[in-house]
């Protein structure tokens, strides 16, 4: 993705819209929330508000990953290393 200045990302509005971008980026709601320096339920909230626009603090803060994201200033693969699976351990067998 190269973005040009004056070029528009367009960032997520709603609750249904952060959660398709966050799903689209791999990462869990505790993953966001802690690159974005936000309180997990803050995530949490703002999807569940599925058809409300954003409020201004998590508006913001995604607007600001995305250029960071874009302009290559984050990169996010070590979170996705030090990752837990989510769910019980399987049964060795």
């Amino acid at each position: 993705m190269d973005h040009e200045l004056g070029d528009r990302i367009h960032s997520p509005q709603t609750g249904k819209d952060l959660n398709s971008w966050r799903k689209a980026l791999g990462l869990r709601q505790r993953e966001l929330a802690e690159v974005l320096g936000l309180n997990h339920h803050t995530i949490s909230r703002a999807e569940r508000a599925k058809g409300d626009r954003l409020k201004r603090e998590v508006f913001v803060a995604v607007q600001l990953l995305q250029h960071r994201l874009v302009h290559g200033e984050i990169d996010l693969s070590p979170i996705f290393k030090k990752r837990s699976p989510l769910g019980r351990p399987r049964k060795k067998v």
